[in-house]
């Protein structure tokens, strides 16, 4: 009989040591453990939206919409918009308390008067102190001087995967300053063969040309510029080495002093589809004031390479030359029959005035 108590009394109290908790206001039982695996994601949730928010709000005093009276509007060009058809408008962003605004060339290009409406809602009007087509970019000035300057990202520590913002005013004044959140996609994409890009999934839509792209330390990463209107999640920004380059070039020589070689190329099929490729640029034609005389190279002839580096695309050919000023002296490693050939030519400037425009 002892021994039958005794059993009773071990079970009775391993019974009361492993009593269940309660969930409140629910008849399930949740161990304690469960419920801080719950809190944990949902507080992390709350945290990462805070953050998101707080970035908006830091940069938007940052952010301005450009607007004007397009004097090259034609008929066939035009698409949604709830502005008069006969005005141009998107973005901007505040790089100097001075007053300098940064946006899209192709945002300004053809306007008579260009407008800019600030964070509070003031509208001035802009001076063009320079604009590339080529890499479409813009540099104005408005007499306002106690603008909030964005700060520009480090271009070496952009990663695929990041958090991102692009802020705006797509489609009409009524959406000024409209977020869109998304991350890296991709790096150095050779969009319009030009220059590279920075791809993103984030929402960049007409009107948001010349806006900020800035990643959650409310830095600037990139000058939103295209995306596909019959896709999504395909949208493309200049990334922060181009506008470096645009802005240096600007504050030493009041221009880009694009280098030139006077050799044009084509690229080869696999590059022209996005495919990887080792294979070089093929030497269509040489023009009469060339780095390079018909002696040295020929038509057919493949580029492979400036100073060892890579040439599998125009893109990748201009972002290689992008890092040289004119006088500089480089090495172009040609291939002709399987054999490689080295030729050093000084770079000579790009002197085309129709790429170029504004106050030198």
């Amino acid at each position: 009989m002892k021994k039958i108590l005794s059993s009773i009394l071990i079970m009775a109290t391993l019974i009361l040591n492993t009593t269940p908790v309660f969930a409140s206001g629910g008849n399930e039982l949740v161990p304690k453990s469960a419920e801080k695996t719950i809190e944990q994601p949902q507080k992390s949730a709350q945290k990462e939206t805070k953050k998101v928010s707080s970035v908006i709000e830091q940069v938007n005093q940052s952010v301005v919409a450009v607007i004007g009276k397009n004097t090259n509007y034609r008929e066939q060009e035009q698409i949604f918009s709830k502005l008069p058809k006969n005005l141009q408008h998107g973005s901007g962003v505040v790089i100097g308390k001075e007053g300098r605004i940064l946006t899209n060339n192709h945002v300004v290009d053809g306007l008579a008067d260009i407008y800019v409406v600030t964070y509070d809602g003031n509208v001035y009007k802009a001076e063009l102190l320079y604009a590339d087509k080529e890499i479409d970019l813009a540099l104005l000035k408005i007499n306002k001087t106690d603008l909030k300057p964005i700060k520009l990202a480090l271009e070496s520590e952009i990663k695929v995967g990041d958090d991102v913002v692009a802020v705006g005013t797509p489609l009409s004044f009524g959406y000024r300053n409209s977020a869109s959140k998304g991350i890296v996609s991709g790096l150095d994409r050779p969009v319009e063969s030009m220059y590279t890009y920075l791809q993103t999934d984030a929402a960049i839509n007409p009107g948001n040309s010349g806006g900020p792209l800035i990643n959650m330390n409310c830095e600037l990463v990139g000058i939103n510029t295209l995306g596909y209107m019959f896709y999504q999640g395909m949208s493309f920004s200049i990334p922060v080495g181009n506008i470096n380059y645009f802005l240096d070039h600007y504050n030493k020589f009041g221009r880009i002093k694009r280098c030139f070689t006077g050799v044009e190329f084509e690229e080869n099929w696999a590059a022209m589809l996005g495919l990887p490729t080792n294979q070089g640029l093929k030497v269509v034609t040489l023009q009469k004031d060339a780095v390079v005389t018909v002696g040295q190279v020929k038509e057919g002839d493949i580029l492979d390479a400036i100073d060892n580096k890579p040439t599998n695309s125009i893109a990748h050919y201009n972002e290689i030359l992008k890092g040289h000023l004119p006088g500089d002296k480089v090495k172009l490693t040609f291939s002709r029959e399987g054999k490689k050939f080295d030729v050093t030519v000084v770079l000579k400037e790009e002197t085309s005035k129709e790429k170029k425009k504004g106050k030198e």
